[in-house]
């Protein structure tokens, strides 16, 4: 039997049923839903589908075609139901793995590709399809992102991701810099250790004095972020159109 979570997302109100081992939205996922922009017109990956609960809102904000990309079929298959559930199975499009992070059809660029990627630091992977592990840094699944997401993105498209402190977001920031990307920090939010992280290991990789993680009242804290990323030069060129009719407007006043 499915389990079922009732969710709220800006003006949307969303049924998610979630079963086996695909479960409910985690803080990460709702966090990243609550900064989902209007998409009207757009074209987006989410990569890490999940249950489905960020393509869903993606399509209720707009989105005209959103890529389903998950390496665990069961987690597509429900992805699917759930956009029946809330009236936009006709926007959610399987996008068979590939050799790739981003197996998009051929020449094709995106507009957006939302992620809350795997980024757990572990010794090992404890279960097959953990949709926690990335390895032992916890980052394969963000580097590989950050070094192909500027070949698929069309000249003003946006990576819009959940970052963790465990994962060492100073790095990503730094390597997506060097990537030709712009990184600006959406949201941020603290929660405390959940069970399954491993204090030990993170303190082996650097630990609170890499900041890592923090410490209040002798609880550890992560603190999540939502990283809003774009090419640099679409950067500049905002800047460039904000400068100009800025400009004009100083001449008309004159």
């Amino acid at each position: 039997m499915d389990d079922i979570q009732t969710l709220f997302s800006g003006r949307h109100r969303i049924t998610m049923h979630f079963r086996g081992d695909v479960g409910p939205a985690s803080p990460y996922s709702l966090l990243l839903a609550e900064n989902i922009p209007d998409l009207a017109g757009k074209t987006v990956v989410d990569l890490g589908t999940g249950s489905g609960i960020l393509a869903v809102v993606a399509s209720l904000q707009g989105a005209t075609k959103v890529y389903l990309l998950d390496t665990y079929n069961k987690a597509i298959s429900l992805a699917l139901e759930n956009g029946e559930r809330n009236g936009v199975r006709d926007r959610l499009v399987h996008l068979p793995i590939g050799a790739t992070m981003l197996p998009l059809p051929a020449g094709e660029k995106i507009d957006f590709i939302i992620s809350n990627p795997a980024q757990l630091p572990l010794p090992h992977q404890a279960q097959e399809n953990n949709p926690f592990y990335a390895g032992p840094d916890g980052r394969s699944m963000i580097d590989a992102l950050v070094r192909e997401a500027p070949m698929k993105l069309s000249p003003f498209g946006h990576v819009l991701m959940t970052h963790n402190s465990l994962a060492n977001l100073r790095k990503t920031l730094d390597m997506l810099k060097s990537n030709g990307m712009q990184p600006r920090i959406l949201a941020e939010a603290a929660i405390a250790f959940r069970p399954f992280i491993d204090r030990a290991w993170l303190d082996k990789l650097g630990g609170e004095a890499e900041g890592l993680y923090s410490v209040r009242d002798g609880i550890p804290y992560e603190t999540l972020y939502v990283v809003d990323v774009t090419p640099t030069e679409h950067r500049t060129a905002v800047a460039i159109d904000v400068a100009a009719k800025s400009s004009a407007t100083s001449v008309q006043g004159t």
